[in-house]
């Protein structure tokens, strides 16, 4: 079965250095929608705190293979602007 590793991106990195093995991509999209609720369970100011939560979940060749994000959006944001851009590109890396 492929190994997948799950890296939360919430202002910070974690990197998961185990991985799960599990039996196919779709699987590990589910695995990754519980990993996110499970985080926001215990911690719903993870994604208060920082405004968003990306997860990156990737293949044994590092390459990755999809990403769940969630984020907050004020009231009085506006689209284009240079916060909103720094954001998206913070938690692309």
């Amino acid at each position: 079965m492929p190994r997948y590793y799950f890296h939360v991106c919430d202002g910070t990195q974690e990197i998961d250095e185990l991985g799960h093995e599990l039996p196919d991509d779709r699987a590990a999209r589910r695995e990754a929608v519980r990993y996110c609720c499970g985080l926001l369970r215990d911690d719903p100011d993870l994604l208060l705190d920082d405004e968003n939560l990306r997860i990156n979940v990737t293949a044994e060749d590092g390459r990755l293979r999809f990403a769940i994000l969630l984020a907050t959006i004020d009231a009085a944001w506006q689209p284009g602007t240079r916060i909103d851009v720094q954001r998206i590109a913070d938690t692309q890396r």
